[in-house]
């Protein structure tokens, strides 16, 4: 999914070298400066008061001044691979801001103004120590992408249900023990990654993401997985592997979009007959558990067109 498709900004000059840029500072919109060797934030930037996209990643920068908020019409800032422990408030004022990434940095929490960026479509912060989410990304009304992952989350607030465009949803290694209860409500979300979390059970109204099409939640602690799932009807992709799953609904069967089932690594011993409806199923995985051999000649029999793995 790409949030650039035809984006005005693509047939723009980029500009690769801030020396070339200072020549011509009104005709810089795009300026990429990764592997730079920079220490901190090229202050001649503010000179490029057309700028659109900057991308300074993978420098040691470890601050972002307040000035950042002169270049009132950038869409697009990409600082991963720095430095940095804080986001300035300034960052606020860039009401055009579409894509911030500010993965593989020291930030630990995301303070409340983010509220404010009422522009953001899409949100990377992955790679970071965060520990904390303000409530207030709930605000987020145009955001479609939060990436997540591989911080110190041990809770998401409950306002992250309020995100009505979100499309996709990466919090992978954390420490998530449950989502919130309201997840449900994300209606537009279609894919969604929480594996290598704590997650004990998935809430009920998970079954309300009628558009999700891909959901990882593997290596977690799962023993067994709501009968709403079955409500799941475009879901494509259902990754459960390495949990505790003793277990699963009879509304599995209602998952007639499932192309790959992964429940490998689990403590099943057998599976409901439901599993015949899922006419889609081309691979299922359900190695490392504690089926008899009378079951998995069963199972066999159940979905006759996929490939079992045992």
């Amino acid at each position: 999914m790409s949030l650039n498709s035809n984006n005005p900004t693509d047939s723009l000059e980029c500009f690769r070298s801030l020396e070339e840029a200072i020549k011509q500072p009104d005709k810089v919109y795009k300026l990429d400066l990764h592997l730079k060797k920079l220490n901190n934030f090229p202050e001649a930037i503010f000179e490029f008061t057309n700028l659109k996209e900057l991308n300074l990643t993978n420098n040691s920068i470890s601050h972002i001044p307040p000035q950042i908020a002169s270049l009132k019409h950038l869409q697009k800032l990409e600082l991963s691979g720095n430095n940095i422990s804080e986001l300035p408030k300034e960052l606020s004022e860039l009401k055009e801001l579409k894509t911030l990434i500010v993965s593989w940095n020291n930030l630990e929490e995301i303070p409340s103004f983010i509220g404010d960026m009422q522009a953001v479509e899409w949100l990377g912060l992955n790679h970071n120590d965060i520990r904390t989410l303000a409530p207030e990304i709930g605000n987020l009304d145009n955001l479609r992408v939060l990436v997540l992952s591989d911080n110190e989350l041990r809770e998401l607030p409950d306002s992250i249900c309020n995100l009505k465009n979100i499309c996709k949803i990466r919090i992978s290694n954390n420490l998530l023990t449950y989502f919130p209860e309201n997840i449900g409500n994300l209606t537009t979300l279609r894919k969604l990654e929480a594996h290598e979390n704590n997650i004990v059970e998935l809430p009920e109204s998970i079954g309300k993401l009628v558009n999700l099409e891909k959901l990882r939640i593997y290596k977690n602690l799962l023993e067994t997985l709501p009968d709403s799932i079955g409500n799941l009807k475009k879901l494509e992709k259902l990754l459960v592997y390495e949990n505790d799953i003793t277990h699963l609904p009879e509304t599995i069967g209602g998952l007639t979009a499932l192309e790959e089932l992964d429940l490998s690594n689990n403590e099943l011993s057998d599976i409901p007959n439901s599993i015949h409806n899922l006419k889609a199923l081309d691979n299922l995985d359900l190695s490392k558990n504690k089926f008899t051999l009378e079951e998995i000649d069963n199972i066999g029999k159940l979905v006759p067109n996929a490939r079992v793995v045992f």
